[in-house]
């Protein structure tokens, strides 16, 4: 996979102004953030007199921060020391028990990492802050210490710390786990990771252990661009939160809008960060100065009962969701529109809201609509909804279609572990399609999402491993799998299994197990299946 942050490389920004792509780089102008040394010592000095003043916080929080600048092989980045020095300093003034680690090397970033996670498990909230480098492979963000060479695979796979890892340490926090990560920059490693692209494995970090519905991430930087490193004390990312960390009464939703804009206004419009993972309806605060004097405001929840009952997609019925799951065509848009955008009113914080309105509009075919709920969904953590914006993109549905941006959101859906996500990766390398076209890895994408559930995924296998492309050819094996797949629901394995007793491919043959299985195909909706029934029965009564 390509640089994290090669994940910018290959991006068309939102704005849809588009630039030059290379096959392997994307590269753009930097504004320069025109903040003051003085400014900023100014607001840390206020925010110490400020501390004074702090309500003791009944909440256990924790807080690693690291900044990294002096790398010992690549240019040295300006900002991430101070950066840490200065979000450790005001996070400590809020009551946060915080491990800060500059300039850190590989071996000490892993014991650090492991000493959040203890301590997250007896935490409300928990927050990792990392600026410096950062790089991924295969579906996965790793963090650069400053001691890294790869100077050989072996010991480059030793190297790097996953953003899972990361994750993973802050997710045993009741309340809130969240990963600041202002690693978006342009990457020095390029040229010595590129003859190791695609060798990175669990094993090239401390290998996680859990990962929590809670943990979410705040990219310093969107799609397509790379964040900023500053020319004053700070980045424009770290400006942000060092403000907005001490802003009363900000509730985490909006600190991370806040964040944002003010990016967004500091670079010119060039950067806009990003927030992906899920987060509660509860209330949640990264300040002790946020708890006085809030009051939960009354609330009518049937609108947003029944945006949930006309609008939840199947997968997120399978996840828990309080409502047993619609297809898009299935949607019946008048009632879903009215409701959802209810509920959104409502619970403007609440991702899945968003997400299901952004269903209605599609399912009203409204494309233009739907786009807009489903960012505002994905920027809030929803991870279908991104997926959506995948699908949207690649078959130009609504947009213009760029399979570039598809493959982005996909590829950040594999990472949160989302089952259609790593399968249409799979079929993007299966096909050819924005990628070069690798069966192998389409084998290996498809082999994941099995492991996790998915009865399509389980078929994808199969029909490889009939065809011997990607793993070895195994008729046996091609068919247990399409008895595996067709046993959880998946019309296409009864298809094909069913012409697998047809014709005997892989064990015995029985014309009538054949039929059985058209007939039950047929009856799950495939169109297919009812049009060979059809020719069998023409072909019968002749």
């Amino acid at each position: 996979m390509l640089l994290a942050l090669r994940t910018n490389e290959i991006f068309y920004n939102l704005l849809k102004a588009k630039r030059a792509l290379s096959d392997r780089h994307f590269k753009h102008g930097i504004s320069r953030n025109r903040r003051s040394i003085g400014l900023r010592l100014g607001l840390l000095t206020l925010s110490f007199l400020a501390f004074g003043t702090l309500n003791s916080a009944a909440e256990n929080r924790v807080a690693l921060v690291i900044g990294n600048s002096n790398y010992k092989n690549v240019a040295r980045l300006s900002t991430p020391a101070n950066d840490a020095k200065d979000i450790a300093a005001v996070l400590e003034g809020l009551g946060y028990d915080v491990i800060l680690r500059r300039d850190v090397g590989s071996e000490d970033l892993q014991a650090a990492l492991r000493k959040l996670a203890e301590k997250s498990g007896e935490s409300d909230i928990a927050i990792v802050y990392y600026a410096g480098y950062a790089a991924s492979s295969k579906g996965e963000m790793y963090l650069i210490p400053v001691d890294a060479e790869f100077a050989a695979q072996k010991s480059s796979r030793r190297e790097m710390i996953s953003l899972h890892t990361a994750t993973s340490a802050v997710s045993g926090a009741r309340s809130l786990g969240l990963v600041l990560f202002d690693g978006m920059r342009e990457n020095p490693f390029d040229a010595k990771l590129e003859q190791y692209e695609g060798t990175f494995g669990s094993d090239a970090t401390l290998e996680p252990t859990k990962t929590g519905r809670s943990a979410s991430i705040f990219f310093a930087a969107e799609p397509g661009k790379f964040a900023e490193e500053g020319n004053g004390r700070n980045s424009p990312f770290a400006s942000a939160i060092l403000k907005y960390l001490l802003q009363p009464n900000l509730e985490i939703s909006f600190f991370f809008r806040s964040v944002r804009d003010d990016v967004r206004r500091s670079t010119g419009q060039k950067q806009t960060p990003y927030m992906y993972g899920q987060l509660s309806g509860a209330k949640v605060f990264l300040s002790t100065r946020t708890q006085e004097n809030l009051r939960e405001p009354d609330r009518d929840t049937s609108k947003t009962n029944l945006c949930d009952e006309l609008a939840t997609d199947p997968e997120g019925a399978k996840t828990g969701q309080p409502a047993h799951g619609l297809k898009v065509d299935d949607i019946k848009v008048s009632d879903a529109l009215n409701a959802c955008s209810e509920a959104v009113k409502q619970f403007p914080e609440i991702d899945r809201f968003h997400y299901q309105l952004g269903r209605a509009f599609f399912a009203a075919r409204n494309y233009s609509s739907a786009l807009l709920s489903y960012k505002r969904a994905f920027e809030l953590g929803n991870i279908p909804a991104l997926y959506a914006l995948g699908e949207m993109y690649e078959k130009g549905t609504g947009v213009d279609k760029d399979p570039a941006r598809a493959r982005f959101y996909y590829e950040t859906g594999s990472e949160m572990n989302f089952p259609p996500a790593i399968l249409s990766l799979g079929i993007l390398y299966e096909q050819g399609s924005g990628v070069a076209r690798k069966p192998e890895m389409a084998y290996r994408f498809y082999k994941r999402a099995a492991d996790l559930g998915s009865p399509r995924a389980i078929n994808m296998m199969a029909q490889l491993t009939e065809k011997g492309l990607g793993t070895a050819r195994d008729a046996k094996q091609a068919r247990g799998l399409y008895e595996r797949s067709a046993a959880l629901g998946d019309s296409a394995a009864m298809l094909n299994l069913a012409r697998c007793f047809a014709d005997g491919i892989g064990g015995r043959k029985d014309v009538s197990e054949a039929r059985q299985l058209l007939e039950k195909a047929s009856l799950s909706g495939s169109v297919e299946a009812r049009e060979l029934l059809a020719r069998l029965g023409k072909s019968k009564g002749k």
